[in-house]
């Protein structure tokens, strides 16, 4: 038959989206639905729910389809549903949520939901890109309560956060300021049905995506790309969708070859790492991260029940120390993914912090609180720093890092410099006092892939250093606003795994990836390993470095006190026997400021609501510190000073 790639490629598109992914979900049955509006600040999930259970909160009847949420507010989906035993079984149930996405910006920027079951647990969370939630598996176990008919109850907290960045980012905007009470974004929830997954249908979906995306990147004097384009011509004719049951296979066989053929062997490897990067605070509130973190711990923990492969990256012990005082259930259930290796705490720190303008003391404390945490919480010592997207890098670092027990550093942020291309993705970086740190930067140039084949296929023609190693990291999933890896990024990674004409991917570990490379540039280096000295400094946002004064002199003058406060403290409980250093509250008192260093807080990038909720913390702590010195001082002149000898301590309200 005449063969027109090009031709092929557009009905490809077309026949994907109108006649395949259609029937990926066939949908069972509609759900009933109730609401309750709550347009201020959210109650925890656990007190509201229980709430619900003593019969305190009044739902009223919400019709399909219909607006909801005002601006910053949430409201309360009762869902009442049922599941057709016979029909499903033997295959996935799933509920499919779309609370009225806005299709010019994923997740994390928009309206998002978590799925409760009635006794207060989280079952999955539901975002533009990732609208299913599980009820009943293959094998017959339900994760919601089923009763003799099939019925079920469930509650979705849904939030209406607004589309800050709007047509001009980064401008001034009341939606930034907090809760409106209005409907400037007026979402429209349009689905909420009972499904089947149709496993078979999605997996010849994504054989079709791999080849159609794998011949895009592929030149037409390449003949792989002429093996491509014939498969996918013979499976497109042989795939009915009035008949799918009886085409369905022969459409995918066609597709079979192709797929299986192996990649070259000079093809660079990637280690692909589940990742969402969330931002403890950026175009939200403090607050909504905390609900964030629960959301997409939520997804992770449910692709990780159907995908036994996968594994997933998360940095920062506060957000962690979040869900574990708010989602108890999820970090449970997390924690058996960390033992198992499968869900990997990274980074050591308290926050991604900003790296230049805390003062060191600071840097340390990130790395002191934060390793405290993984290892009497999760049980682990992470390797290296992690810090993929704040805003440049002080040279210290490397003496920091090493001192502090780690072995490597990450971050991608530097191939974001609008003047100067660095030179290396592998490389050993330098300090100023001499100590080195193996680093490395994706190359694919993000920390927030979707696992696509054109960012496979940028990563190993950017790749800077093929001449010393065939190895490289690429993080996936939807990042910043959290949402994390979706069930087709896993399955591009098993399509894409050894696939001739493209770079080679696999599931692993952070740690896999810097042994290997420390292999590559170091050991059979043979004295050529690149080494780059000094700070790693951004260029794009230098800006930061001046705006919002407030959040740096906050950051400054807390840091001052702490340093004056702690000497006191230590110094009076030397000196009298009877005070009692107050730990649990100077503990409390690091930790905002750790917080409030995040390289979205201190250097002035967030929205006015989290800059002046920080300028409110600053001015408490700050306050709260200056007692906590005067009554160490106290302390330390109660003591009666041994003959012959001074005081210890002059204490006055004048300045020098």
């Amino acid at each position: 038959m005449f063969l027109m790639p090009n031709q092929q490629l557009d009905r490809c598109d077309r026949v994907m989206w109108q006649r395949v992914e259609p029937h990926i979900h066939t949908t069972l049955s509609s759900c009933t639905l109730r609401s309750h509006d709550n347009p201020g600040e959210p109650v925890p999930s656990g007190e509201f729910l229980a709430q619900v259970r003593a019969g305190e909160v009044e739902f009223k009847p919400f019709a399909i389809p219909g607006t909801w949420g005002t601006t910053w507010g949430t409201t309360w989906f009762e869902v009442t549903g049922r599941v057709d035993r016979e029909a499903a079984k033997g295959r996935k149930v799933e509920l499919m949520v779309d609370l009225g996405w806005l299709g010019h910006r994923g997740p994390g920027f928009q309206s998002e939901g978590l799925v409760y079951r009635a006794d207060g647990t989280a079952i999955k969370s539901a975002n533009p890109k990732n609208h299913w939630i599980p009820l009943v598996y293959a094998d017959g176990t339900s994760t919601v309560d089923l009763d003799e008919d099939g019925n079920f109850t469930v509650y979705i907290e849904a939030a209406a956060n607004p589309f800050v960045e709007g047509p001009t980012p980064f401008s001034p905007t009341e939606l930034g300021e907090g809760p409106t009470g209005k409907y400037d974004f007026p979402y429209t929830l349009s689905r909420m049905d009972v499904t089947v997954f149709n496993e078979d249908v999605f997996a010849y979906y994504m054989d079709l995506e791999t080849v159609e995306s794998l011949m895009r990147e592929l030149k037409d004097d390449d003949p792989r790309y002429w093996q491509l384009a014939k498969a996918l011509q013979r499976s497109l004719n042989a795939y009915d969708e009035r008949n799918i049951d009886g085409t369905l296979s022969a459409a995918r066989e066609e597709l079979a070859g192709v797929l299986a053929e192996h990649a070259s062997s000079s093809a660079i490897n990637h280690i692909a790492i589940g990742h969402a990067h969330i931002d403890s605070a950026w175009l939200w509130p403090v607050r909504e991260t905390r609900r964030k973190v629960a959301r997409t711990v939520s997804n992770v923990l449910a692709l990780m029940d159907e995908d036994p492969d996968f594994k997933y990256a998360m940095s920062s012990a506060q957000q962690y120390e979040w869900l574990e005082a708010e989602h108890p259930d999820l970090f449970r259930r997390m924690m058996e993914r960390v033992k198992e290796g499968r869900f990997i705490p990274v980074g050591g720190m308290w926050v991604e912090s900003d790296n230049m303008i805390p003062a060191g003391e600071s840097l340390v404390r990130q790395i002191t609180f934060g390793r405290r945490y993984f290892k009497e919480h999760l049980g682990v010592e992470p390797r290296g720093v992690w810090l993929p997207d704040s805003f440049g890098y002080t040279g210290s670092w490397p003496q920091i890092a090493r001192r502090a027990g780690f072995d490597w550093f990450l971050t991608q942020k530097i191939s974001w410099n609008d003047c100067t291309k660095f030179p290396h993705h592998s490389f050993m970086w330098e300090g100023v006092d001499g100590t080195r740190i193996l680093t490395h930067f994706p190359p694919s140039d993000t920390y927030c892939s979707s696992m696509s084949m054109h960012e496979l296929m940028y990563s190993q023609r950017n790749f800077l250093d093929k001449d010393l190693s065939r190895n490289a990291i690429l993080l996936y999933g939807f990042g910043d606003g959290g949402g994390g890896p979706t069930r087709e990024m896993t399955a591009r990674i098993r399509r894409d795994r050894d696939l001739a004409g493209a770079p080679k991917i696999d599931f692993g570990t952070p740690d896999e990836l810097f042994d290997r490379v420390r292999k590559d540039i170091v050991d059979d280096a043979r004295g050529e390993t690149p080494v780059f000295k000094g700070e790693l400094y951004l260029e794009l946002h230098r800006g930061t470095l001046t705006a919002q004064q407030d959040m740096k002199r906050g950051c400054r003058n807390e840091e001052a006190m702490l340093r004056v406060t702690e000497y006191l403290c230590a110094a009076a409980r030397v000196k009298n026997p009877g005070y009692v250093y107050p730990r649990e509250e100077m503990d409390r008192i690091w930790k905002t400021l750790l917080l409030n260093q995040f390289h979205d807080i201190l250097p002035g990038s967030a929205i006015a609501w989290v800059h002046r909720q920080a300028r409110a913390e600053y001015a408490r702590d700050i306050a709260r510190l200056r007692e906590i010195a005067l009554e160490a001082g106290a302390a330390i002149a109660a003591v009666e000073p041994a003959d012959g000898t001074i005081a210890d301590a002059v204490i006055t309200p004048y300045s020098r």
